[in-house]
């Protein structure tokens, strides 16, 4: 097995797409000039943007109203990218692939004609996962496809075992909701009744699917009308010259940029914790990024085999990848990435967590694995980055978040109606910090920049729900760094005019996941938490709303990563949070201003100071206190195996990120060493850890907010510091399994 085919394994097409002789792709082009190329290039974008809106204001789920986890696209004939909404960017790839398999799959039976629509909800075709649903829209001129408009937008809940089929149980493909390859809903202008009732039968709310899967029908049958509009005006080649010319400028910009970077390799792995409902395993994913030229290989090798529910396809492996890159490197290009594709090249090691191969089950992606690769694939691009030319080293953002923290809950309103309440209100979210400063607090995700949170009142009228708070997390150990990471949030509730609900969907880590660039402190754990049995509602009835749930009386069960449905009667409270994100450098090494500005505007309870950043009354104290903290760290420490060698302070460093840096010679990297201490740590083309001092500890002793309770899978990861053997300044940290070595992960040509 072998064909990377959309049935055996993800789909990847080829160089040259199979298309039947008898659809005809319109390809002729002409001189435009530069006006009319403007005009032209902003009327596609704006259609695209309207095509967006018009999705928003047809839709009813608060998933597609609110959350924005949409989005629409423009492509060419031949299903290259032209332009990407600022919506879900990780469905970067979705459209593209699918229309791809459509083009080679479904151009003879049962054909591709003016008016049709297809619909595919298939990970092994395009989709990140099969709530994910793609609508796609050919244009014609005469009898010539000239081009495609589609969408993906996540529906409520399309089957499968689990209300909002996030099925964490699943085994496999056929305990998760059903995925359909893609399929002609709409015939030469008609909806075909039978396969809409086909596609909504799956669903425990099939009326709301109903009406987003016509909202986005419509907003396809809108953009598809723009764009014959602008051909009537300016003539098909025009047009298409335009879409070919975004496409070429987009991979112009983006070699100009990789020109910049030295040759090299680039890695990064991260945890995650649970499989399955029950598990308590730990599981591995690792990107490489090696940069030739002006190209990008991007591999998956040393992520562990498909297992469970936590795996995606090569569909969302790729555009989890392009979306980090994109939202760094070619932000600036406003969704016209197609050019900048044609320069990463996927090497992908099949069955493996993160490019499954069919049977696997994939459903839970779009709340676990696709973040953690977002997350891991920003972390790998910040490393190559930070060995750029500046211009191009002051583009890299913080890792994102490595799980996206929401909450699904379902049952039965006071009317007798099923109701499925998606709360994604982690749109709230929370920026890394980056080399060049703190992460936003409550900034959203770069990944989906329109996403927005609900108000606390639009949940409370969708749903028989009453929310008792919703307040920042404090800026404490978690996201720490010379730069901290953006604050998240904490949320609580109870169930309201019903007897009860169920808990489908919740994520309550037993470790941090993403760990800090260049010595930062990772960002924070998210928790769930439920009382039973509480004292809320006599509370209620003295005239108190409780703002703290450990003041609250009840039951407190242990609550595991991925664990079961929960039920939760009249008398429960809920709580979950967001997470602060990952902080960038040592937090030794935080500008003490910083962190009375934080204490000042409450962001950093005052005792937490000293604490996390060794800040104390006074600079003479401040200086005394963080020596005494590096002292111990080094005296903690395994010291490297070569007493370190120091560079003279007349030779000149250029600095990376943080405290690590190269003496160069002849213009190329020639040896790694630290800012501050000067030592001399590996040659450029060694690995830089080789020559640090090496503090690895478990969580309950790098702080007590990363502690959890015995017997979970943080227990068995620890917290891997790389500290300059001068100063004791993190230069580098990992979050590691007990006996894992040293990751080799920037490896500079020196070859030239």
């Amino acid at each position: 097995m072998t064909d990377w085919d959309g049935v055996h394994r993800g789909y990847i097409p080829g160089a040259d797409l199979r298309i039947h002789a008898s659809l005809r792709l319109h390809t002729d082009t002409a001189d435009v000039d530069p006006v009319t190329f403007e005009v032209i290039r902003y009327s596609l974008m704006n259609i695209n943007l309207e095509h967006g809106q018009t999705i928003q204001r047809l839709a009813v789920s608060p998933v597609t109203m609110i959350t924005r986890d949409f989005q629409p696209s423009i492509l060419t004939e031949s299903g290259d990218l032209v332009f990407l909404g600022p919506y879900l960017q990780y469905f970067s790839t979705a459209q593209a692939l699918t229309i791809k398999w459509i083009l080679e799959n479904r151009s003879q039976n049962p054909g591709i004609e003016p008016g049709d629509m297809f619909v595919s909800n298939d990970p092994y075709v395009g989709t990140p996962h099969q709530p994910d649903t793609i609508v796609a829209a050919p244009v014609f001129v005469g009898a010539e496809l000239f081009c495609w408009v589609a969408n993906v937008l996540h529906h409520a809940d399309v089957g499968g075992s689990v209300m909002g089929s996030f099925c964490v149980d699943a085994t496999d493909i056929f305990t998760d909701p059903p995925a359909f390859p893609p399929f002609k809903l709409v015939s030469r202008g008609e909806l075909r009744r039978d396969l809409e009732e086909m596609f909504l039968r799956q669903s425990r709310v099939p009326t709301n699917v109903q009406m987003d899967l016509h909202s986005a029908v419509s907003a396809n049958r809108v953009a598809a009308g723009r764009i014959a509009a602008l051909v009537d005006r300016y003539g098909a080649a025009a047009v298409k010259s335009v879409m070919n010319r975004v496409l070429d400028a987009g991979e112009r910009t983006v070699a100009e940029r990789l020109a910049k970077i030295p040759d090299g390799r680039w890695t990064h792995r991260l945890y995650a914790e649970a499989a399955h409902t029950g598990d308590t395993g730990i599981y591995t994913y690792q990107v490489t990024v090696r940069k030739q030229g002006e190209h990008l290989y991007v591999d998956n090798a040393g992520t562990d085999p498909q297992t469970g529910s936590i795996n995606v396809t090569y569909a969302g492996f790729s555009g989890a990848f392009l979306a980090a890159l994109t939202a760094s490197l070619t932000a600036d290009l406003a969704g016209a990435y197609g050019g900048v594709y044609r320069r990463v090249h996927f090497e992908p090691v099949p069955g493996t967590l993160s490019c499954a191969d069919f049977p696997a089950a994939v459903s839970p992606a779009g709340i676990y694995t696709m973040e953690t690769l977002i997350s891991l694939s920003g972390a790998v691009i910040g490393k190559m980055l930070a060995c750029a030319e500046r211009e191009v080293a002051e583009l890299a953002i913080g890792p994102a978040h490595p799980v996206f923290y929401g909450f699904i809950s379902g049952g039965v309103h006071p009317t007798g109606e099923p109701f499925v309440a998606t709360n994604a209100d982690n749109m709230i979210g929370s920026l890394g910090a980056s080399p060049a400063g703190d992460g936003v607090d409550f900034g959203g995700h770069s990944w989906i920049p329109e996403g927005t949170a609900s108000n606390i009142e639009e949940l409370e009228l969708l749903w028989p729900m009453l929310v008792l708070y919703r307040r920042a997390l404090p800026a404490g150990a978690g996201g720490a760094g010379r730069f901290r990471g953006g604050r998240g949030f904490v949320e609580a509730g109870i169930p309201w005019t019903v007897p009860g609900m169920a808990a489908a969907l919740y994520t309550d880590e037993s470790f941090p996941k993403a760990v800090g660039p260049f010595g930062g402190n990772p960002g924070s754990a998210g928790h769930f938490r439920l009382k039973h049995g509480t004292d809320v509602l006599a509370r209620f009835a003295g005239g108190e709303v409780p703002q703290d749930l450990d003041t609250v009386a009840g039951t407190e069960p242990g609550i595991e990563a991925k664990g079961p449905m929960l039920m939760m009667a009249a008398d429960a409270v809920w709580e979950w949070t967001g997470a602060n994100a990952p902080g960038f450098g040592d937090p030794l090494t935080r500008d003490p201003e910083r962190v009375r500005v934080d204490v000042a505007t409450g962001a950093l309870p005052a005792e937490e100071a000293e604490r996390v950043y060794g800040v104390a009354a006074g600079e003479e104290a401040t200086r005394a206190l963080r020596a005494e903290r590096l002292t111990a760290r080094l005296a903690r420490a395994v010291p490297p195996p070569v007493a370190p060698a120091t560079v003279p302070d007349d030779v000149p460093l250029r600095p990376l990120a943080g405290e690590l840096a190269v003496v160069e010679r002849d213009g190329r990297p020639a040896v790694f060493v630290s800012l501050t201490g000067r030592a001399v740590l590996a040659p450029a083309g060694s690995n830089f850890k080789d020559g640090c001092a090496v503090l690895e500890r478990p969580w309950r002793d790098v702080a007590p907010e990363f502690a959890t309770r015995e017997g979970r899978a943080g227990d068995r990861t620890r917290y891997r510091e790389y500290l300059c053997p001068v100063t004791g300044l993190r230069v580098d940290s990992e979050i590691v399994k007990e006996g894992d070595e040293a990751l080799h992960d920037i490896e500079i040509d020196v070859r030239g």
